[in-house]
């Protein structure tokens, strides 16, 4: 018999681990919006049924989830999410899964293009803020319809040019009350 369903996790009643993510975009115009977004994985495999032929648990599929980014100045916004929003459980009898915020991403919009940057949430609590470079012609061009994401630069190529290209950094750290 199991506990739950890891498809539909409950959210946790309580949470506790809040946190502040703050997104800075120096675009070269006005963006039509901007969301935040987390994404929940189970972090202790264990917990979940191994697959014996291919040698892997069954995880569940991670959850995501939107926050309100709101602007604090013409090139800020700040959100907040909670790292234990969803409730620890035992779907499958081999102990408690433990859910933990596993990326964070500052998604812009504008006239119909996201601009998403992020990273793993150890790496903002590793390596501290996140950066990364688009294209201002991406950013402009208003006839384009692109499917997906603008190209995200490399380094090299930002290194050449880059009056070409705009930052976004997001930054995430547990918040003060």
């Amino acid at each position: 018999m199991t506990h739950g369903d890891p498809k539909n996790p409950k959210m946790n009643p309580h949470p506790v681990k809040r946190y502040e993510v703050i997104a800075t975009a120096d675009a070269p115009g006005p963006w039509d919006s901007v969301k935040g977004y987390i994404s929940y994985d189970v972090i202790n495999p264990a917990c979940t049924p191994e697959d014996k032929f291919l040698g892997v648990h069954e995880m569940p599929q991670d959850v995501g989830q939107d926050i309100e980014m709101t602007r604090i100045n013409e090139k800020t916004w700040k959100g907040y999410f909670y790292r234990d929003l969803i409730q620890d459980e035992d779907y499958y009898e081999l102990g408690v899964c433990h859910w933990d915020a596993t990326s964070v991403a500052a998604v812009f919009t504008v006239h119909n293009e996201k601009f998403a940057a992020g990273s793993a949430m150890k790496d903002f609590t590793h390596n501290g803020p996140q950066m990364e470079y688009f294209r201002k012609s991406d950013f402009l061009d208003r006839s384009r319809t692109i499917d997906g994401l603008p190209y995200l630069t490399v380094r090299p190529e930002y290194i050449k040019s880059p009056d070409a290209f705009f930052p976004i950094t997001v930054t995430v750290k547990e918040a003060t009350l």
